[in-house]
């Protein structure tokens, strides 16, 4: 393999950050649940872009606390990459490459970018958790070549998922010229979780389409995961994420006018102006959790946000971390 692929070492190093996360098993139970769910095809059972679950991958993470179980696994997420790349190569159309992919995955657990977090964690606490929208819509990600990533894919492989969202968002948050080393030590330092509202990959041929009604139906993981994660501060990428994660928080939360607000609007991010304003919102929304205390904050989607000519965003995310 060349340096662009994940090693043996590194691998063993992402699992035993996600092992980080599993206490009494709750995580692997979570990510087992989540790879056999078929939710959005039971509650939308006629709309045609319904999602792919070809992501998240049920990891047998006590399992996986011997070494030579993880040099098996490796073995078999080597056979899902190869398996994956020869599959999209061979440019069948995407209707018959999704009834021939079965069990294979995308990434090692939940997502490429929490993979990368995972390999940097050093210790349990999380201090950020990021909730974005989707990762990619599965048409569109077959069709564009340059931007796949497999099993095995590193972050060193530049191509579009390490590219605009992923650098402005840690640009604008660092406040540096961006480097895989800083962020790779913001990880270590301060422990992240990258997810998203939807866990699959999107369906539709438009990439800038989104149902809402499916981030609904996997609302009850994200609630979950966020009770394993037990994060301090939560962010949410774009409108829909934005609206997705308000109201999730609105359920324990529900005269909190912020949230009310943000989970009633078609355009949430269009009220952030306001409430940045308010006084009492200069430290983010506060809110409590699974009988936590959390800190909210939006943002828009990292890649778009000029558009909207709105930064304030990053100015009070910054207090609420600390730098």
């Amino acid at each position: 393999m060349n340096h662009t692929h994940y090693s043996s070492k590194e691998i063993a190093s992402i699992i035993r950050g996600y092992r980080m996360l599993d206490g009494q098993g709750r995580l692997s139970s979570l990510l087992k649940t989540i790879s056999r769910c078929g939710q959005c095809s039971e509650d939308y059972p006629r709309r045609k872009d319904r999602p792919f679950n070809f992501l998240v991958r049920p990891l047998p993470l006590k399992k996986l606390a011997v070494k030579e179980q993880v040099e098996k696994y490796h073995i078999r997420l080597k056979r899902d990459d190869t398996f994956l790349r020869n599959l999209l190569q061979a440019r069948a159309k995407p209707q018959c490459v999704t009834r021939t992919i079965g069990s294979a995955k995308f990434a090692v657990s939940l997502n490429p970018w929490l993979d990368r977090c995972m390999l940097h964690r050093k210790f349990r606490k999380t201090k950020l958790m990021i909730i974005g929208i989707d990762y990619k819509h599965f048409p569109v990600f077959h069709r564009t070549k340059k931007d796949h990533n497999f099993p095995l894919d590193s972050y060193t492989k530049k191509n579009n998922i390490w590219g605009p969202t992923w650098t402005k968002f840690w640009k604008r948050l660092i406040q540096e010229g961006y480097s895989d080393q800083a962020v790779n030590e913001f990880i270590g330092k301060h422990g992240v979780f990258m997810t998203n509202s939807m866990l699959c990959f999107g369906g539709s041929e438009n990439p800038q389409s989104h149902y809402y009604g499916y981030l609904k139906s996997c609302r009850p993981h994200i609630r979950q995961m966020i009770k394993i994660v037990k994060p301090e501060v939560i962010i949410s990428f774009g409108d829909l994420g934005c609206r997705n994660v308000a109201s999730l928080l609105l359920v324990e939360n529900e005269e909190e006018p912020a949230l009310q607000n943000l989970s009633a609007s078609r355009a949430p991010l269009k009220e952030m102006g306001s409430i940045v304003r308010k006084r009492e919102y200069k430290q983010g929304i506060h809110v409590n959790f699974a009988s936590r205390h959390v800190v909210y904050w939006p943002v828009y989607q990292p890649a778009r946000s000029h558009i909207n000519n709105y930064e304030g965003d990053y100015t009070v995310l910054r207090k609420i971390i600390g730098l």
